[in-house]
């Protein structure tokens, strides 16, 4: 069963580039998570723990009965099953003729991460702080106060998020920092939502940064998401080898990846 979203015990994650089928564009690529169930007749449930998949990422993004021969040590067995969509070559906004692909470097000199709901998102390089990689800092300098708006958890909420953080709630902070930076001249940067900081991860678990530039530290990182009036969300991302996600206390310092929507 699924402890947290994409940490599995008896769980396997399928990936498959470039498949082709009906709805699924030429330069689309598909992703599988399935898990094992003991017969044909248990039912498919949403796992404990697990982050919704975003309606934009599938048109059907609940788990559906199947049998797979990786199941029951390659026997053969009965399965749960749902894939994700990634679109690859979408217009960028504002252009008709500049495109960008995940992998690609953004407009701001970030890593494309995500392609979802007609926007891109990219990734600010792991040398964007000035103390250290990543600015271990705390979540917000008012560390036990309801931050008004900073509360969505979706794909496309966290420039919302980090703007209600901003000033007028916290004068310092990882939203703070995430805002203020200026990666290619640009001044919309923020701090990603939790599911836009869970998509950082599953890309850099398929197809793994380039650690020299883009990798991440083996250590959390904060989100957007406020979890409750003293907390909030963040995730670890190790290079693909952590993705568990946490409530952690606004206090604590954890790392700050700023990224941008384009």
């Amino acid at each position: 069963m699924l402890k947290k979203f994409s940490r599995f015990s008896t769980v396997l994650l399928v990936i498959a580039s470039c498949l082709f089928g009906a709805n699924v564009a030429s330069a689309d690529s598909v992703w599988v998570q399935s898990y094992e169930r003991t017969s044909q007749a248990h039912a498919c449930v949403a796992q404990p723990g697990e982050t919704p998949w975003q309606e934009a990422w599938g048109s059907d993004s609940s788990w559906t009965p199947s049998w797979e021969q990786w199941a029951n040590g390659g026997k053969g067995g009965w399965t749960c099953t749902r894939s994700i969509t990634w679109a690859r070559t979408p217009v960028a906004s504002g252009s008709s003729s500049v495109t960008y692909a995940l992998g690609d470097i953004g407009p701001g000199g970030g890593l494309v991460f995500l392609i979802s709901g007609g926007k891109t998102y990219e990734t600010a390089p792991n040398t964007w702080g000035d103390a250290s990689t990543d600015t271990d800092i705390a979540w917000c300098n008012i560390t036990n106060s309801d931050i008004t708006g900073a509360v969505g958890t979706a794909v496309g909420t966290g420039s919302a998020n980090t703007t209600a953080m901003q000033p007028a709630a916290c004068t310092t902070g990882a939203g703070v920092s995430a805002r203020a930076y200026r990666g290619g001249g640009f001044t919309d940067w923020f701090l990603p939502s939790k599911d836009e900081l869970n998509a950082m991860w599953l890309y850099s678990l398929v197809t793994g940064f380039p650690t020299a530039t883009y990798g991440f530290a083996i250590d959390e990182y904060w989100s957007s998401s406020q979890s409750d009036v003293s907390g909030a969300w963040s995730q670890g991302l190790g290079n693909g080898d952590e993705g568990d996600q946490y409530d952690d206390r606004k206090r604590y310092t954890s790392r700050v990846r700023p990224v941008r929507a384009f």
